[in-house]
């Protein structure tokens, strides 16, 4: 299983059941990555949390991949920028 680093992401657009994220700092930035909007993965929290994302938000995220050949990503975690002072990080029961 592939883990990436906790990371800020902005959405650049959404297309059918995909989020499009670009990676805004670090060795990766510019780095674009597409990531399910729905999964059953994703419990209840993470759910609520992807399905309220547009265009133009950034988030702070941790992306996980089952394929390490050809990775799938899907949110380990998420949460909005905005809420930095209660941050309080969403898992996925991965």
């Amino acid at each position: 299983m592939l883990e990436t680093k906790r990371a800020e992401y902005e959405v650049t657009r959404q297309q059918n059941n995909y989020l499009w994220l670009e990676v805004l700092r670090g060795d990766d930035q510019g780095i674009r990555v597409s990531v399910p909007i729905e999964d059953e993965s994703y419990d209840e929290q993470i759910r609520e949390s992807v399905e309220r994302l547009s265009e133009g938000e950034r988030i702070e995220a941790v992306l996980v991949s089952e394929d390490e050949t050809t990775p799938d990503w899907k949110f380990e975690e998420v949460h909005a920028i905005e809420d930095e002072q209660n941050r309080s990080p969403v898992r996925a029961n991965v």
